[in-house]
């Protein structure tokens, strides 16, 4: 699809399923259709002429000449200041701040007004498509502008309505059935930079997520009964985690730098974000499978770590309050996950083999001695 603006007159041309190519012309840009090529009203003509100026009357003057205040870039402003938006989770706000700022660089001088017309629907739809390679920002997009555009109804109430409603999300993953294998931790780590080391096995044993592996401090190292702790509340959902210090996440506390208040760093010794922890864990993997084709699988990545730590209590017997405490899960998600995880654990169908076995082996003694009797 693609749209021009000639004079005023908003152009868009659109090729349908059947192959056919129809054009639509509408007053300004958001404002209402008033031509389609498929009408057969001649264009340039007198009917028109006449459809472009009933559609660019007094009644759609506020769509092309909003007042001050009433133009999106004013809209977004109002939202930024908010309880709405200041009440988010600080991730939550930086991740929409980079929409807020994509959605004024396109729309930021257009009246308010327009996202009343139904047009507006196409619109959002064409500019969200820089990002069609992209499913999870697309859909990032579309839950963005759609919160602003509720907002701006519900509280704002410069807009009576709006059409971008029910609009399908594209992006489908579900990443629980990737583990990280013994063997491929052991592989990554082998002959790993110590930074990109101490990040593979605080995220393998302590499930945290990257964005949450480089706000560890030693302040959250706390004492126990019998032990330590990492205490930390998960930027994500603002859940607190209670993760006991296992040996390997005793020997990353104890071999922390004097004077480094973090546990995780990047290679040059600044903050480890989120990004640079699953590039440094990218880095490693390459290397490995250069070391030995295979050695990890292609498709694994840092995230997929909090999986594995998550299937290792499993293995180790721990209850489902348990696991829920130590990943920062509610118990509902948790038997959720917990249900998948199982089934990739190997031995998981040995233990059932051997109840099984043990089982018929009961039967079959019971059944000796009743014919023996």
């Amino acid at each position: 699809m693609v749209a021009i603006n000639i004079a005023g007159i908003h152009r868009v041309t659109k090729k349908l399923a059947s192959g056919k190519v129809v054009e639509y012309h509408y007053a300004f840009r958001g404002g209402p259709q008033f031509w389609n090529s498929a009408s057969g009203t001649l264009r340039g003509g007198a009917d028109y002429f006449a459809a472009f100026q009933h559609a660019n009357s007094k009644l759609t003057e506020r769509f092309r000449r909003a007042p001050k205040g009433d133009t999106m870039a004013d809209l977004i402003e109002r939202y930024r200041d908010s309880a709405k938006f200041t009440n988010l989770r600080e991730r939550t706000q930086a991740d929409y701040e980079v929409w807020l700022k994509r959605i004024k660089t396109e729309f930021g001088e257009d009246p308010i007004a327009m996202f009343e017309e139904p047009e507006s629907v196409a619109e959002i739809g064409r500019w969200k498509k820089t990002w069609s390679g992209s499913p999870k920002q697309y859909d990032y997009a579309t839950s963005v502008i759609s919160v602003l555009l509720n907002w701006a109804v519900d509280e704002d109430k410069t807009l009576m309505r709006h059409h971008y409603h029910r609009v399908p999300r594209i992006y489908k993953a579900n990443r629980a059935d990737l583990i990280w294998r013994p063997e491929e931790l052991v592989a990554l780590c082998a002959g790993a930079p110590e930074a990109a080391r101490r990040i593979a096995v605080a995220a393998s044993v302590g499930g945290l997520r990257p964005s949450d592996l480089g706000r560890i401090k030693l302040a959250h190292v706390e004492a126990t009964p019998a032990g330590r702790r990492i205490y930390l509340k998960t930027r994500k959902r603002g859940q607190m985690v209670n993760i006991p210090v296992t040996q390997a996440l005793a020997e990353i506390i104890d071999s922390t730098p004097a004077g480094q208040d973090y546990l995780l760093v990047n290679t040059t010794g600044g903050p480890l974000t989120a990004p640079r922890a699953a590039q440094m864990i990218r880095d490693l993997k390459t290397a490995a499978n250069a070391r030995q084709a295979g050695a990890v699988r292609e498709e694994l990545r840092l995230y997929d770590m909090r999986g594995t730590a998550a299937t290792e209590l499993l293995r180790a017997g721990c209850a489902l309050n348990e696991i829920a405490v130590y990943m920062g899960w509610d118990l509902r998600h948790a038997a959720t996950i917990i249900g998948i995880y199982s089934k990739l654990i190997p031995e998981v169908a040995d233990d059932i083999r051997d109840k099984l076995e043990a089982r018929s082996a009961r039967d079959a003694a019971l059944a000796a001695k009743k014919a023996a009797e």
